[in-house]
């Protein structure tokens, strides 16, 4: 049997490497982990788009006149007739010809409004059918109707004012570069340039995402840019939009749990979210999310031809009928805190929106001339209406499941 031979490299008279003459077996592809954020754009994607001509865009809200009044005195002391005394922000939701009643003292006893001077804050009443309650005190008045007299004078008009709301649009901007030298260097799979495009283009997006949850409104009219830690020293204005956590602009409903979530806490939340709500979705976090899951398991029967274990919940039933589409994400609302969270969103009344002309884009060939580098940037120039705060709500607090 003859040899076989040489199938390593000599080298330096005393060392034999073995490999010196085989190719070095290597993939040429990059097995990304948590890269590929941008099937995971919960929110953005599902967003419509509108673009403003400033850097400040204003909406109005505006609710239906509310039904019940507090009175923070009143006075029937065995007579048909009495007084309320209302607070001053609250004095022109009554008038005359209104009737009333208070629910937590009779729903079959009738008010009626007999006089409501404008400039004061006590109005004066009477009884409809000439009957002599006999209560005193801080009282919650549900407003009924009206009632006038025949060939009576018109009544006097109420309505509820609208409100003005804005948001700031924010200037978004992810470089990406490498030197010239680097750009043309060999590198095995796609190109480097083509692998540091879309790994910014996916931190790009998904910084834009984690905005429209937790971005806070603000303005600086001298930014705090080029590493000035005093706000006033720069040249440019700067501006930062508000998002879904928000105080101001953002969702209404806000319930801290502070603790363990029960099933019967979630339904509450969830009741309170949908009651003004059109096309509610919730982007709900990893702990509450596989509560829901553990919760609908415990309740499901399992039958012989079953071949799957678990289940996925994509949707909760309020008991008011409302169906809230859960989607969870996985990739932000994840960890102790974050994990703990869920958003309530109306997708019918949320908008994405951006200065005109400028929405996201790549501006080529910003680098500093005369250096031998290339640096483009992804710049976006966005902001978030959120159209009436009532319409989405956040859950917080989670630690765990009941």
């Amino acid at each position: 049997m003859g040899l076989q031979g040489v199938i390593g490299e000599y080298t330096s008279g005393s060392q034999i490497l073995p490999s010196g003459r085989m190719r070095v077996q290597i993939d040429d592809v990059i097995d990304y982990l948590n890269v590929d954020k941008t099937l995971l754009l919960r929110f953005l994607s599902k967003l419509k788009k509108k673009a403003v001509g400033r850097m400040e865009h204003q909406w109005w809200t505006q609710e239906r006149k509310a039904d019940t009044v507090a009175a923070t005195d009143s006075s029937f002391a065995g007579a048909a007739t009495g007084t309320l005394t209302l607070g001053a922000s609250d004095m022109w939701r009554m008038a005359e010809g209104d009737i009333f009643m208070i629910p937590a003292d009779s729903i079959t006893q009738m008010f009626y409004v007999t006089a409501a001077p404008q400039g004061g804050t006590t109005v004066q009443c009477a009884t409809v059918d000439g009957a002599t309650p006999t209560f005193n005190g801080a009282k919650t008045i549900f407003l009924v109707s009206t009632s006038f007299e025949s060939g009576t004078n018109r009544g006097i008009i109420k309505s509820e004012q609208p409100t003005l709301h804005s948001n700031y649009v924010q200037i978004v901007q992810t470089p990406m570069g490498m030197t010239t030298t680097a750009k043309h260097l060999n590198y095995r799979g796609v190109s480097e340039w083509d692998k540091q495009k879309f790994e910014r283009g996916v931190d790009h997006a998904f910084g834009m995402e984690k905005n429209l949850f937790f971005g806070l409104k603000a303005r600086q009219a001298q930014g705090l840019v080029h590493g000035s830690s005093t706000i006033g020293l720069n040249t440019y204005e700067q501006w930062f939009m508000g998002g879904m956590t928000d105080p101001a602009i953002g969702a209404y409903y806000s319930t801290d749990i502070a603790g363990n979530l029960t099933e019967s806490a979630f339904g509450t939340w969830a009741i309170q979210v949908t009651r003004y709500a059109k096309r509610p979705v919730v982007f709900s976090g990893a702990t509450i999310f596989e509560g829901l899951t553990e919760w609908a398991q415990s309740y499901l029967q399992m039958t012989r031809n079953e071949s799957t274990l678990g289940m996925s919940i994509g949707k909760y039933l309020t008991p008011y009928g409302d169906l809230l589409p859960i989607a969870p994400h996985r990739e932000l609302l994840t960890g102790t805190t974050l994990g703990g969270m869920a958003f309530s969103v109306d997708l019918s009344d949320v908008e994405y929106r951006f200065l005109q002309g400028l929405d996201t884009h790549v501006e080529v060939g910003i680098q500093t001339p005369g250096l031998k580098q290339e640096v483009d940037e992804i710049r976006s120039w966005m902001s978030l209406k959120i159209g009436n705060r009532k319409r989405h709500g956040i859950l917080e607090g989670v630690t765990g499941i009941a």
